[in-house]
């Protein structure tokens, strides 16, 4: 009788200690899975170095442009040149404008470049410009600013004049157009010691359509949709408008560090919340779609057609729009910059080096 209760309790031990072994077995080949299959691991799959240590960048999608006194040059991600010229002049900058360039040249001169090599339109500045600004939508708007005068005017890449406007004592900080009849402009009073900022919207003949003042806020990025619907991100607010001004919706937010990233789809931003910083995805119309929660601050946000990425000095992390983690990246030397080109692949600038990372 004892031998039999003998066999039963051992009986019983071994069974409860193979379920222990097969369910830390299963729950380590489950986190195992789940790390290695649904957040993956970014590798450098290209990279290219500029052939100058003094020229100006620009990078792209699978591209990078070099300018070093009047000559520019494209290069892909294989090395090859796509496409080279000359301009008149010593080359100072290179702006993104839609898909295409804007070179400027001596301070004093600028160049409209297609992403293909084509020379769209040059430019001499009879005045020297203060500020030039380059919109997605391949806007640019030239602030001219002295003593006696203080305007602006809007061209298309072509060099077709589509707006011209005076501004009094502001300084342009951002601005967008719609249908090229449309052109809203975030001012920001310099004659007072407050912060006083002026969103105008103009229209081909210069005129105010209307306008908005706000006190002790900077409004430094706004975007327009397909629909001439308006969004205005500044410190404590996302706005959206109708194209004749009317207030549509406002959420409240706490952004003082001003991560934000806007594209026609989407709007990330990243606020401070009690030692952590989360991370809030809304669409178009401002609807919440996704939510995620990091413990350090980053240095970037970017927003990509389907995903969005985050970065510091160190790493990169991918997600999606719903604020699942995708795919991530640590990087041994300092990044300076990442970005979703696009291809929906993922780019990093470290120190003028240009990488493409794949999964």
């Amino acid at each position: 009788m004892a031998k039999k209760r003998t066999i039963s309790l051992l009986t019983l031990i071994v069974t409860v200690l193979a379920i222990i072994i097969l369910g830390a077995f299963k729950n380590g080949f489950f986190e195992s899975k789940l790390f290695l299959g649904d957040i993956k691991k970014l590798e450098i799959d290209k990279e290219l170095i500029p052939i100058s240590n003094n020229s100006v960048i620009y990078n792209g999608s699978d591209i990078m442009v070099e300018g070093e006194n009047s000559n520019i040059r494209a290069k892909n991600m294989e090395g090859t040149i796509l496409w080279s010229m000359r301009l008149e002049g010593t080359i100072s900058n290179i702006i993104e404008c839609g898909n295409d360039i804007v070179v400027i040249i001596d301070n004093k001169g600028m160049a409209a470049i297609s992403r293909a090599g084509e020379l769209l339109w040059q430019y001499e500045l009879v005045v020297p410009a203060s500020d030039i600004f380059c919109s997605d939508k391949g806007l640019i708007l030239i602030q001219y600013k002295d003593e006696n005068s203080n305007y602006f005017d809007i061209f298309n890449l072509k060099g077709v004049k589509l707006c011209h406007g005076y501004i009094s004592n502001a300084q342009v900080v951002s601005f967008d157009g719609f249908s090229n009849k449309y052109f809203t402009l975030s001012l920001m009073d310099i004659s007072t010691n407050r912060i006083v900022t002026k969103l105008a919207t103009y229209n081909n003949k210069g005129e105010i359509i209307w306008a908005q003042d706000f006190v002790d806020i900077l409004i430094p990025v706004l975007k327009y949709n397909e629909k001439g619907e308006l969004v205005t991100i500044c410190d404590n607010s996302i706005m959206k408008y109708r194209g004749d001004g009317r207030l549509i919706n406002e959420i409240k937010v706490n952004n003082p560090l001003g991560k934000v990233a806007i594209n026609d789809e989407l709007v990330v931003i990243m606020e401070k919340n009690q030692g952590y910083f989360d991370i809030n995805v809304f669409d178009f119309n401002l609807k919440e779609i996704g939510t995620a929660a990091i413990k350090s601050n980053i240095e970037g946000i970017f927003a990509g057609k389907k995903d969005f990425l985050v970065y510091d000095k160190n790493t990169v992390t991918l997600f999606s729009r719903q604020g699942n983690i995708k795919a991530f990246y640590e990087s041994n030397i300092d990044i300076n910059r990442a970005y979703i080109g696009d291809d929906s692949q993922v780019y990093i600038v470290s120190n003028r080096k240009l990488q493409k990372l794949r999964y």
